[in-house]
């Protein structure tokens, strides 16, 4: 076991931080539930050296650990808080051994081939001895590090929700985060799931299903239909399409349509209680709700929306210290 914390008594304070490209945002859960009033969004620095990322990293880490213990009124207790610390990162990463892969996406390119975790922890490490007046960085410099992938995390949230279901879990955006899940458990490698549990590189009318369905795929088939002009984003063509453009609205029809027929062997095969949405493309889910039924006839859909990915992306890192 990691040190630093029995990890299944309960008494759990999580360091809850979300690393995307621009922004890191944090919350803490104290025993498993959301501290509402303790949440930071910082820069991510994702584009500098691989100290500007772990030194905003960590300064974000003390920032929670620091917020957390004033609002409790234990500044300067010095007894264990029981401090776990978990970060939400996209792919491609070996989130177990905590090296980046990540490369060529315009965010954390310094730190490819680096193990994240160890300089995370090497940092705390020189921190807490740099200042012996607030003896419980130690403790915090010692706590369990986990990571884990973003859209995985958003599912395990959402997971809680309905703990006996199996789920397809899709996040939609830049690209196609999704997730397996049974019974608050990922799933891959079976029942037509890839080996990776994940759908986004997986080939879909010969072409990469991250290409396909998340912001690049929908301006790509808006060019393609002659339906926005080069300036058009995502968001414009969702508002045209509601204000009842025709050729926006064949936009949206078609993206329901490829996303129904995608998913429809994964539907056969998993045979899912629900499929989940989340993500800025699924704020506009009513434009493509009804394709995306058509085409994954005769399967039934149970659709859930989730609105806010945060949340459930906070209580999926806290989710991978009671595993």
């Amino acid at each position: 076991m990691e040190p630093g914390v029995l990890l299944h008594t309960g008494l759990m304070t999580t360091l809850a931080i979300d690393a995307g490209g621009t922004y890191l945002k944090a919350g803490v859960l104290k025993n498993g539930i959301l501290m509402p009033g303790v949440s930071f969004i910082r820069p991510s620095h994702s584009n500098g050296t691989p100290e500007q990322i772990v030194g905003g990293l960590v300064d974000l880490i003390l920032e929670l650990s620091t917020a957390y213990k004033a609002q409790l009124g234990i500044e300067d207790h010095p007894a264990p808080a029981g401090f776990v610390i978990g970060l939400a990162f996209p792919g491609p990463f070996e989130y177990e051994s905590g090296i980046s892969r990540i490369q060529g996406l315009n965010k954390y390119d310094s730190i490819y081939g680096l193990n994240l975790k160890a300089l995370l922890r090497d940092e705390l490490t020189r921190r807490s001895a740099l200042n012996s007046s607030l003896p419980w960085l130690s403790e915090l410099a010692a706590a369990p590090i986990r990571l884990g992938n973003d859209a995985v995390m958003f599912s395990l949230g959402v997971s809680r929700l309905f703990p006996e279901d199996k789920m397809i879990c899709l996040t939609l955006g830049t690209g196609l985060g999704s997730t397996f899940i049974e019974k608050q458990k990922v799933v891959s490698g079976r029942s037509g799931i890839p080996s990776s549990g994940m759908l986004y590189e997986e080939i879909f009318n010969e072409e990469r299903v991250d290409d396909v369905f998340g912001s690049r795929g929908i301006l790509s088939l808006a060019d393609s239909l002659h339906a926005r002009s080069s300036n058009d984003t995502v968001e414009n063509l969702a508002l045209a399409a509601q204000s009842g453009d025709p050729s926006t609205i064949q936009v949206w029809e078609i993206y329901g349509q490829r996303l129904g027929l995608m998913l429809r062997p994964y539907f056969a095969a998993f045979q899912p209680d629900k499929l989940v949405l989340g993500g800025q493309i699924a704020k506009s889910r009513e434009l493509f709700e009804d394709s995306l039924r058509s085409a994954l006839m005769p399967e039934q859909v149970v659709l859930y929306y989730e609105n806010d990915v945060l949340e459930q992306v906070f209580y999926g890192i806290h989710q991978m210290f009671e595993s």
